[in-house]
């Protein structure tokens, strides 16, 4: 038993020079692709971020259209994407380089809505230096507000 054990002994001596380096060459073969997921998961970070601030933007804008598309007084579009872009530099954020607004309509069945699109290109990005332009773009409508008294009925528009 005691020379089984020796000759295990000398047996994994003589393997372990033969290893020698060994880690220094897994380090170098996998440390870039562990880079590379951590870059991809702070990018994702940015865009997710980059991306919530464009749909606050669009939803506070998406809130003007809504109630001021029915009014024949007021311009809808112009008050929309104007709040999207006043709330978009109160949130005082350079996640995106600029912003763009502009107004959105659609139909849901049947029933008319209105909303904004903000959009921009990605203020900060990982991958700058590979020449990627992250755009980032949010759409937000709902239903036309219509508001008339009560008894009074009528259509909105």
């Amino acid at each position: 038993m005691v020379h089984h054990l020796a000759s295990l002994g000398r047996r994994l001596r003589a393997a372990s020079r033969f290893d020698r380096g060994s880690s220094a060459i897994e380090l170098a073969v996998l440390a870039p692709a562990f880079l590379g997921v951590i870059m991809l998961i702070i990018q994702f970070g940015l865009w997710f971020n980059a991306r919530q601030v464009a749909l606050a933007s669009a939803q506070a804008g998406a809130r003007v259209a809504r109630e001021e598309y029915a009014s024949p007084t007021l311009n809808w579009q112009a008050d929309a994407t104007g709040t999207a872009r006043n709330y978009f530099r109160t949130l005082d954020t350079r996640l995106l380089g600029r912003v763009d607004a502009t107004p959105a309509t659609g139909t849901e069945a049947g029933t008319l809505e209105v909303g904004v699109t903000v959009s921009g290109p990605l203020g900060y990005s990982v991958f700058s230096w590979f020449g990627m332009n992250w755009n980032v773009s949010a759409t937000v409508t709902g239903p036309v507000e219509c508001f008339h008294p009560a008894n009074a009925g009528g259509a909105c528009g």
